[in-house]
């Protein structure tokens, strides 16, 4: 009897089945913006999303963190600084874009010849390509 008793209170602590394990959420990615072709335009740039082929303007007046977290995705971190002789601060990439800052504020770009950037309609390249209020 004590047997019996002693194989019902082991039955009753064996080992539950393992339970399916959930996969892993994946991180969210912190940008939240797609990956845009970017275009200089006369009134700021114009972001062409390469799935849906929609292009959306980024207007003089677009507020400088906003803009560099968009442009982040398309060309990776901008070298940033101020220039003191104009008062702006600015956002550099390797490719040869410079968009230009004033409080905050996106007020112009300057691309160097031969950089990877496009040119929206009505905008024609030149060896050295300016928009809005630039340094320089």
């Amino acid at each position: 009897m004590r047997f019996v008793v002693l194989l019902l209170v082991l039955a009753g602590c064996a080992a539950e089945a393992p339970k399916p394990v959930a996969p892993k959420a994946k991180a969210e990615d912190p940008n939240p913006y797609p990956v845009y072709r970017v275009a200089v335009a006369k009134d700021g740039l114009l972001l062409t999303d390469p799935k849906s082929g929609e292009a959306k303007p980024a207007g003089f007046g677009l507020r400088q963190s906003l803009l560099l977290a968009i442009i982040a995705r398309s060309f990776g971190s901008a070298a940033e600084g101020h220039d003191k002789g104009c008062g702006k601060d600015f956002a550099r990439w390797d490719n040869g874009l410079t968009l230009w800052f004033e409080a905050g504020d996106f007020v112009g770009w300057d691309v160097k010849d031969g950089a990877g950037i496009g040119v929206a309609p009505g905008l024609q390249r030149a060896a050295a390509m300016h928009g809005g209020v630039v340094c320089g």
